[in-house]
């Protein structure tokens, strides 16, 4: 009973947003380290797109909890496909001669937005336990 209060959907993808925040603050920490390196291709972190790929969920199958708004999330089932994160070289242009494709001011721009999700996310996961807390003791 005690593991669907701390694993719910919610605090699920709250936990993982901050893993993968974490991952993608080391690969862009990473492609900024090797800016001059000569031949480095840049990577990427993708998630967003396997997540929403996996929570597509399938009104031709009878499911065991009821769905009746598009806004509502589906249960996770232990079989379900959990998306991990994938990190991609990207090959595409390089715009220098060495063919290294990492530009500096992108990747800065990107590390900002990260911490800025991160910190978000962290800050949610917080509110939903403070919920919690006020919950169980009823306190406010």
């Amino acid at each position: 009973m005690l593991e669907k209060l701390f694993n719910s959907p919610t605090q699920w993808m709250l936990n993982k947003s901050m893993d993968v925040a974490s991952l993608r603050n080391e690969v862009i920490a990473d492609n900024i380290a090797n800016v001059d390196t000569p031949r480095f291709k840049r990577r990427e972190v993708i998630f967003e797109e396997n997540l929403k790929k996996a929570m597509q969920f399938d009104y031709s199958n009878e499911a065991k909890l009821k769905v009746n708004d598009t806004r509502h999330y589906p249960l996770i089932e232990e079989s379900a496909n959990i998306p991990v994160p994938e990190i991609r070289v990207m090959e595409d242009l390089s715009y220098r001669n060495d063919e290294n494709n990492v530009d500096i001011d992108v990747e800065s721009a990107k590390l900002a937005k990260n911490k800025i999700m991160y910190d978000a996310v962290s800050q949610s996961m917080s509110k939903e336990l403070t919920l919690l807390r006020l919950a169980i003791t009823g306190r406010g």
